[in-house]
């Protein structure tokens, strides 16, 4: 039954909520008149109406909604039942049911960490993203985020690659890819990863949602990263609710000249503890990081391409350099340069100066 009525036409999540603690069981609210759930909190009549009209017209379909759910690839996750994850019932407000399509095993982890950021990174919040995500990936460590543009995405992206276990929690119904351009990455981690969302299926993305997925993404990570975050960026509201539950904030920090890192300084100033290698991180918790050769330690120049190495150092220690005074002081072919450096400008590895040298936008 509390599928059932997660799954009415017009009641939202956080109203479902509401009624549900309010209540104190779904049996009681199903037995309850529309003038009880109107008297028990301030929703709209139009609300109450629905949900009247969903019980009226569909209620031999209770017994059966799971089953056709799962015939669509999609779990139920219900509180109170053994799957549910215990982690969120440290919210004030937990998910009456949550919807899952993909590997479920994984949320058997208890050590996940939440990497959040802005949708409108830059290339040194998105190099730091890889580095962290694909350094906590090979160790083992749960990866969770959004699946927004930007951090999150990137984040998503760093742990699959490297073979890691990555959980998107979405603004939308678990069926529901926002944004459109990251439909790769939606059936990526479908496949090998695993999306979940307390929203009905088709449920649209709404702007009062992402809040309420970030207590999600807070609540099942036992640590939250803030790689990068303007003054208004929804990461800081993940960040917030993760303090709320007394969990830890770590912090990349960023140029202090940068407005896009105001929202990150301030949390620094806040309290707090900065990130400046993963392997801190992991050490904290007692976690060493393993490489897939044993090595204890991954460092930032593993996620440039091979075939790029070279010439990666190479700029970085001689300098902003222009494309034939490489191909002269590297005794390389003019072409070749020039598509290795149109290769690392397109991977934001390097940028291009107005004056048509070229720097590596990375350390290394």
């Amino acid at each position: 039954m509390r599928v059932y009525w997660a799954l009415c036409p017009g009641l939202d999540a956080s109203t479902y909520r509401k009624l549900f603690a309010h209540f104190g069981s779904v049996r009681a609210l199903s037995e309850a008149s529309p003038d009880d759930w109107l008297d028990a909190l301030r929703m709209r009549p139009e609300t109450a109406r629905k949900m009247a009209a969903w019980q009226e017209a569909a209620p031999r379909r209770a017994g059966h909604v799971e089953a056709e759910l799962a015939g669509a690839g999609i779990e139920c996750l219900v509180q109170g039942d053994a799957s549910y994850p215990k982690c969120l019932l440290d919210l004030f407000d937990p998910p009456v049911v949550l919807f899952a399509r993909g590997n479920l095993d994984l949320l058997a982890k208890d050590d996940g960490v939440a990497i959040v950021g802005t949708r409108r990174s830059s290339s040194y919040g998105t190099y730091a993203t890889k580095w962290i995500a694909s350094t906590l990936a090979r160790s083992g460590i749960v990866v969770y985020s959004g699946m927004a543009m930007g951090i999150d995405a990137c984040a998503h992206q760093s742990v699959l690659d490297s073979g890691g276990c990555a959980i998107a929690v979405l603004g939308c119904g678990i069926d529901v890819c926002y944004p459109l351009s990251n439909r790769p990455l939606y059936r990526r981690l479908s496949e090998h990863g695993l999306l979940l969302s307390e929203y009905a299926p088709r449920s649209l993305a709404a702007k009062h949602r992402f809040p309420e997925r970030n207590r999600l993404i807070a609540a099942l990570s036992r640590a939250t990263v803030v790689v990068q975050a303007g003054e208004k960026s929804g990461a800081l509201r993940t960040a917030e609710s993760a303090l709320e539950l007394g969990r830890d904030v770590w912090v990349v920090p960023g140029p202090i000249t940068s407005k896009s890192f105001r929202g990150s300084h301030q949390l620094l100033v806040d309290g707090a503890i900065p990130l400046v290698d993963p392997i801190a991180l992991l050490g904290h918790y007692g976690n060493p990081v393993t490489s897939a050769k044993g090595s204890r330690e991954l460092s930032p120049p593993q996620l440039i391409p091979r075939h790029l190495q070279d010439l990666a150092r190479f700029l970085t220690e001689e300098g902003p350099l222009r494309a034939g005074e490489i191909a002269l002081l590297t005794a390389t072919a003019p072409g070749n340069v020039h598509a290795q450096l149109l290769e690392m400008e397109l991977a934001s590895l390097v940028r291009r100066l107005p004056d048509g040298r070229y720097q590596m936008d990375i350390h290394v």
